[in-house]
Parts: C-alpha cells; sequence; structure tokens
C-alpha cells in the first residue's frame, strides 16, 4: 500500500500541524465526508474527494471508509514496557487495604519487578514486548517510549534497552529507547555506590538509547543528582527527560528546563511558579492520568497548564506497578473529566503533543507532508474516543500509509 486512497470517510478530526498552544488547542480541523491520498508513506492531499483525485497518481489501492471518523494514531511518550513478572497479587492486596510499605515488606514493589526483569532471558523479555505491543496497536498506539529501569545494573539495563532496539525492527509501532538507569536504588547498594555505577553505565548504552531519564523525588534522587546523571547523558548524547513532581515538588522542574529537557513528566504536584516557567519553555510537560487513577493520588493540574500556554502532552506510563493500562483512549476520557480538558485538546495532547515529546515533527497529525500514521474508528465523529469510555474504537491501524491491523469484529 505504498500508494492508497482512503475515501468516503465520515470526518477527518486532527491538530492543527506545528507548535500549538492554550485556546488554539480546542479548535481542530475537521473534514466531513473526505479523502485521503497518501504515497511512499506520506499523506500527499486532503479534503474533499474531487480535490485529493486531482493530486492522485498511477492507481492507488482503495481503501472505503465509509462510516468512520479517522485520527490521527497515538503517540504514547512515556512507559515502560519492557520488563518482566506481574504484581497483579499487589494490586489484589492494595485493594484490600494493604499499604505500600506492608507489600514492600513482603517483597513486593519494584523490587520484585527488577527481580524478575533480572531473570528472565532476553528472548522471554522480548515475547512479552510483542505480546504488550501487539495490545497497543490494537488500541491505536503507532509511535511509543520505551524507558530501561527494571535492571539497576549494567547487564539488565542493556538488556532492555536491546530489547526495545531489536523490537524495532520486528513489529510496526515506532519506537524510542530512554534509559532510566536512575530509577531507584538497588538492594544492597547505597545511593551514592548506585549513583556512580549509573554514571558508568551512561558510556556504554549511549548508543542503544536516544534520552535519558532520572526519577527526580524525595526518597529517591535529588535535584542535584539528577543534574550530574543528566549531565553525563548529555556528554554521552543522551537527551534529557525527567520524572518529576509526582509526590513533592523538590525544585526538578526548573533544573529540568534549565538543561533544555525535552519533557518534564508526572507533574501530579505543581506550583504556580512552575506552571508558568514550563508555559515559556519548549519543554513538554507530559501528564500521566493513569497512575493518579491507579495510586488514587492527585491529578496533575493539566487545565492549568493548558490556560497557561504550556505544550502538554498525554501518556500512558504503562507499567506494572502504578499504571498499567495501555489504552490512550480511555486515558482521553480520564483527562477530560478529572483533569478539565476538552475532547479536541485531549486528542492534541494524545497525539500531536505526544510527538513533541519525542522531538518526531511530522508526526501526530493527519496534514500534507506528515508520515501518513491514521486510525479509521468504529464511529463516525472522533467525540466517541472519550465519550464512551472503555470501549476500544479503532477499527484499522495505518502505519507509514500501510494497512498494519484491522478489527474483524
Amino acid at each position: 500500500m505504498s500508494n492508497l486512497l482512503i475515501q468516503n470517510i465520515s470526518q477527518i478530526a486532527t491538530p492543527k500541524p506545528g507548535v500549538v498552544r492554550g485556546s488554539e488547542l480546542r479548535s481542530l480541523n475537521v473534514y466531513d465526508n473526505a479523502a485521503i491520498y497518501i504515497s511512499d508513506g506520506s499523506i500527499k492531499a486532503i479534503g474533499a474527494l474531487s480535490e485529493v483525485l486531482e493530486k492522485v497518481e498511477g492507481h492507488p489501492v482503495i481503501l472505503d471508509a465509509e462510516g468512520k471518523a479517522a485520527v490521527p494514531g497515538f503517540v504514547d511518550s512515556h512507559s515502560h514496557l519492557v520488563f518482566g513478572g506481574n504484581r497483579a497479587d499487589e494490586f489484589a492486596m492494595r485493594s484490600a487495604g494493604m499499604s505500600y510499605e506492608e507489600i514492600a515488606e513482603k517483597g513486593g514493589g519494584i523490587v520484585s519487578t527488577v527481580e524478575a526483569t533480572r531473570k528472565a532471558s532476553k528472548e522471554e523479555l522480548k515475547n512479552l514486548g510483542r505480546i504488550r505491543l501487539q495490545k497497543a496497536l490494537k488500541q491505536g498506539i503507532t509511535t511509543m517510549e520505551i524507558k530501561s529501569g527494571y535492571g539497576l545494573d549494567l547487564e539488565t539495563e542493556r538488556k532492555m534497552l536491546e530489547v526495545v532496539n531489536e523490537l524495532k525492527e520486528e513489529q510496526p509501532i515506532e519506537l524510542t529507547a530512554t534509559f532510566l538507569g536512575a530509577h531507584a536504588v538497588p538492594k544492597n547498594s547505597t545511593k551514592e555506590e548506585y549513583l556512580e555505577e549509573v554514571l558508568a553505565m551512561i558510556p556504554e548504552i549511549a548508543e542503544l538509547a536516544e534520552y535519558c531519564d532520572v526519577f527526580c523525588e524525595k526518597g529517591y534522587f535529588t535535584v542535584e543528582e539528577t543534574r550530574n546523571v543528566l549531565e553525563k547523558g548529555i556528554e554521552h548524547g543522551l537527551k534529557p527527560k525527567l520524572h518529576t513532581n509526582q509526590f513533592n515538588d523538590i525544585g526538578g522542574v526548573e533544573m529540568a528546563i534549565e538543561l533544555g529537557a525535552v519533557s518534564v513528566d508526572h507533574l501530579e504536584v505543581l506550583s504556580n511558579e512552575d506552571v508558568h516557567r514550563l508555559a515559556r519553555a519548549n519543554t513538554v510537560a507530559t501528564v500521566l492520568p493513569g497512575v493518579s487513577y491507579f495510586l488514587n493520588i492527585p491529578y496533575s493540574p493539566a487545565r492549568k497548564l493548558l490556560d497557561a500556554g504550556a505544550l502538554v502532552a498525554l501518556a500512558t506510563d504503562f507499567n506494572p506497578g502504578s499504571s498499567m493500562t495501555i489504552s490512550m483512549q480511555l486515558l482521553m476520557s480520564m483527562a477530560c473529566t478529572k483533569m478539565g480538558m476538552s475532547v479536541e485538546e485531549a486528542l492534541c495532547c494524545a497525539t500531536q503533543n505526544g510527538a513533541k515529546a519525542l522531538e518526531k515533527n511530522k508526526l501526530g497529525a493527519i496534514a500534507s507532508g506528515f508520515q501518513a500514521d491514521i486510525l479509521l474508528l468504529d464511529t463516525e465523529t472522533y467525540k466517541d474516543l472519550a465519550y464512551f469510555f472503555g470501549e476500544n474504537h479503532v477499527h484499522t491501524v495505518i502505519k507509514k500509509g500501510v494497512k498494519v491491523w484491522e478489527s474483524r469484529g
């Protein structure tokens, strides 16, 4: 399908291409009864069928989309998809009233995931990754960032990043790798000792990742410790990202902006000063409502960030301990009901702004010259994505102009 014409689309809804902030996020480009022409993986024309046909060359494959709306493929800019083990038992214990500390004393928490990930072979992790990526694809995710961080030693961190890089070639979702060695301190190590290990890991794994991330939080890594790790990453070509302000404000946002971080993620606890700092910066503020839902903690003040003019992205934070979901559609609904976003803002944050958080400026919109990552929905309107929650509305997934999944239901 290098030459594809999608016709009879009930409605195309897309963010306006470019850097869109503030009130502009509420205004999508919407085309009714429209068509899209794709050639060599890129969108060549969009609009009324008669206008699009003027741009068609040769004999394209025809895809009829009658009764279906089209939106850009979802861009999940924060995930921890590669890990071993399962923590469903812990969720059941927490749901029955057991505290996180009590679960940790029984060997649960991140320690259990680290142990399971260390024990798993690379092929076992790849098989788990393939299964999860297939689920993500069916939910409309066409681009995804995946972090390491469940190894906490050089051997396992490298293994995780190698899995991400090998999966790039073996399935259709476009993947980006991030090194998150400074995720926590492993057992039987002091923080000082482990930080030295992390700094030594960076030159060893730099060719396997694009970004370096740190969990900058009370009880994990301080601002100065985080700065040291991120600066070492920059020295070796890894651009900075940051987990920060999940439970406490210890100054991570200001430091990240100073370093030119591509994104700062979580932001459940956020001062007005940091809101305005982000509004003046090009650093993307990535919000993760699945974590707030799963852990029953406050939601990030996305409404404040949007109103101030910050670049806001919406991501899953898919991980076994605090956000076991791969559904961007469900997160869009949460963003609307719990974070004050409009449906249009939620769609922009789940597509084009997610692409900004991965520096992919030709993704996240249905526009001429953009990569042809498109979802056809089982509904005539994009609004059902957030309204009819708990359902998967994706009927067809197109990645780089190729149909890579279709519902048989």
